[in-house]
C-alpha cells in the first residue's frame, strides 16, 4: 500500500511539473547545454554570465533571443524595441509582477495593494509624493534628525553601518511622508518597515529557487516567508492605533467648536481617497516595499561614486548651498541642481542591470501567451550613445542637457536610457525618489566628509539579470570642520 501510495505521489509530482513547464519559445535559448536534463548549468551561467550571454546572443541572432532560468524562462528583446513596449496597449506588467512576485502568498499583501486594479498606492505616488513642497519640509527635519541618528556629530572619522545605516536614512525621509508625525521617527516602525522589506525580497529570492508547482506548499515553510507573514499584523495594528487616535483628536475638535488637525502624509491621503477599502497597513507596506530597497540600493552606489570622485564634492557643495540660498528648502532648489541631477544619472547608468522591466506578452501570433519578456537596455554602455562608456563623468548628462537633450534629467527616460521604463509602464515614484536622494546628499555634501576604509575596493557585482550594489563596502565618515555653511539646511554645520 505505501508503495503504491509513493508511486502515484511521484506520477502526480511528475505529472505537474510537466503541465507547468515552461511554454516552448519561438526565439532561440542562449544557454541550452547538452544533457542538462533538470537545466542546473543553464541556471548558472544565467546567474553568472548573464551579460555575455545577452549581448552575444542578440549580436549573433540580429533579433529577440530567450534565457533560461533554473524555473523558467524570459524572453529578451533588443533595445529597438524599447519604443514600441512603452506604447503597447495589450502589455501587461502589472499582472506580471504581481506573479513573479507572488502577490498571492499570505504575507505578501503589500505586493498585491500596490498593484491592485483600484491603483489607490500607485495614484498616491503619482499626484502626492512627487513635486509636493508641502512634504519637502517635513523630509528635510526628518533627514537631520536621521543623519544624527546614523551618521553622528563626530568630527573624527569614523565607520558607519553600511547596510542598517545607509537604509535608516531613506526609510526615516520616506516615512517622514508615508505615516507622518506619529510614526516618522518611530524605532519599533521604522525597524518593521526595513525588517519587511528586506524579508519580502528575499524571500520572493527563495522562492524562485524551487519549481512554481511546489511554491504554494514551500512558502509555508521559508523563514522570509514566515516573517513577513508575522510582520503584516504588526502593522495592521500599529497603524490602526494612529489611526484611532487620530480620529479621536478629530471628534475632541469637533465638540469642543475647533479646527479639526489636518495631517499631511499618505496615512491621511488613502483614507480619504480609499474610503477604507484597503487595510491602511498593507498600504504603508506597499508604500515600505517600493521605496526602500531601489532607492536605498542607488542612495549607496551615489556614495560610492561620491568617495571615488572626490574632484567633483566641492563643486556639488557650491551647487546645493547656492540653490538651497536662492530658493529655500523647495522643489525649485532640487530641480536646479543640475550637476547633482547629472552625476545621480550617471551612477545609475553605471550601476543598472542588463535589463529593466519584466513585461507579459498575450500575443499569440508571436509569443505563447503569457510569456515574460524583458527589453535589454545594454545600450547605457553603448559608446555610440555614450562616448567612453566605461569611464565615469559627472557631467556627461549636464552637458547633454545644456545641449538640449530632453531626455538628460535623472527622471526622464529614453530608448538609450530605459532604466525607469516608459509609458505606461514608467515608475510612478521617480520625482519622489529623485527629490529624496538630491536632500539626503546635500545633507552629506555639506555636513559630512566621506572615505572608504583602508583596503576597501568595492567592485560591482551581478545577480543574474540584475545589478547590486557590493555588500562589503566599508565607509568613514566625519563632520565637516568648516563652519562656512550656517543654517544652510536648518541646523549649524
Amino acid at each position: 500500500m505505501l508503495t503504491q501510495l509513493f508511486i502515484w505521489t511521484a506520477v502526480a509530482i511528475l505529472a505537474g511539473a510537466f503541465l507547468l513547464r515552461p511554454k516552448r519559445t519561438p526565439f532561440p535559448i542562449v544557454n541550452k547545454y547538452p544533457y542538462d536534463f533538470l537545466g542546473r548549468r543553464a541556471a548558472r551561467e544565467a546567474q553568472q554570465n548573464a551579460r555575455k550571454l545577452i549581448t552575444e546572443g542578440l549580436a549573433k541572432h540580429q533579433g529577440p533571443i530567450t534565457i533560461n532560468l533554473l524555473h523558467g524562462q524570459k524572453i529578451i528583446l533588443p533595445a529597438s524595441s524599447a519604443g514600441w513596449v512603452k506604447s503597447n496597449k495589450d502589455l501587461d506588467h502589472k499582472q506580471l509582477v504581481k506573479d513573479d512576485y507572488f502577490a498571492s502568498v499570505p504575507g505578501f499583501e503589500a505586493q498585491s495593494v500596490l498593484h491592485g486594479d483600484d491603483e489607490t498606492a500607485k495614484r498616491l505616488i503619482t499626484t502626492k509624493m512627487g513635486q509636493n513642497d508641502s512634504t519637502i519640509g517635513a523630509m528635510n527635519d526628518s533627514l537631520a534628525r536621521a543623519f544624527r541618528v546614523h551618521w553622528g556629530e563626530d568630527k573624527e572619522w569614523h565607520s558607519i553601518n553600511w547596510h542598517g545605516d545607509t537604509m535608516g536614512i531613506i526609510a526615516r525621509a520616506a516615512s517622514s511622508v508615508f505615516v507622518g508625525p506619529e510614526l516618522g521617527d518611530d524605532p519599533t516602525w521604522l525597524c518593521l518597515i526595513q525588517g519587511y522589506v528586506m524579508s519580502y525580497f528575499m524571500a520572493v529570492y527563495d522562492l524562485h529557487a524551487y519549481p512554481p508547482w511546489s511554491r504554494s506548499i514551500v512558502h509555508w515553510f521559508l523563514p522570509n516567508a514566515k516573517a513577513c507573514r508575522n510582520m503584516v499584523p504588526q502593522a495592521r495594528a500599529i497603524v490602526n492605533s494612529v489611526l484611532r487616535k487620530r480620529q479621536e483628536e478629530t471628534e475632541r475638535a469637533m465638540k469642543e467648536g475647533s479646527s479639526a488637525p489636518e495631517y499631511n502624509d499618505a496615512l491621511a491621503w488613502a483614507q480619504a481617497s480609499s474610503n477604507g477599502k484597503i487595510e491602511p497597513g498593507d498600504l504603508q507596506l506597499s508604500l515600505a516595499m517600493a521605496a526602500l530597497f531601489t532607492t536605498t540600493e542607488l542612495f549607496r552606489t551615489i556614495l560610492i561614486d561620491i568617495v571615488r570622485h572626490l574632484e567633483l564634492v566641492e563643486p556639488l557643495r557650491e551647487e546645493v548651498s547656492e540653490q538651497i540660498s536662492k530658493h529655500g528648502i523647495s522643489v525649485a532648489a532640487t530641480n536646479n541642481m543640475l550637476l547633482l541631477d547629472s552625476f545621480m544619472k550617471e551612477s545609475q547608468r553605471l550601476s543598472a542591470g542588463l535589463v529593466l522591466r519584466d513585461t507579459a506578452l498575450p500575443d499569440g501570433r508571436i509569443l505563447p501567451r503569457g510569456s515574460q519578456i524583458v527589453v535589454d537596455s545594454t545600450n547605457i554602455c553603448d559608446p555610440t550613445f555614450y562616448p567612453n562608456p566605461d569611464q565615469f563623468d559627472g557631467y556627461r548628462f549636464l552637458h547633454k542637457r545644456e545641449a538640449g537633450d530632453a531626455t538628460s534629467q535623472f527622471v526622464q527616460s529614453s530608448q538609450e536610457f530605459y532604466v525607469f521604463g516608459g509609458g505606461r509602464h514608467v515608475c510612478p515614484g521617480r520625482f519622489f525618489a529623485s527629490i529624496e536622494l538630491k536632500l539626503a546628499l546635500a545633507h552629506i555634501l555639506l555636513k559630512y566628509d566621506m572615505r572608504f576604509a583602508e583596503g576597501c575596493d568595492p567592485k560591482p557585482m551581478m545577480n543574474g539579470l540584475y545589478a547590486m550594489v557590493d555588500p562589503t563596502v566599508q565607509l568613514e565618515v566625519r563632520r565637516r570642520r568648516d563652519g562656512a555653511v550656517v543654517n544652510i539646511l536648518g541646523e549649524k554645520l
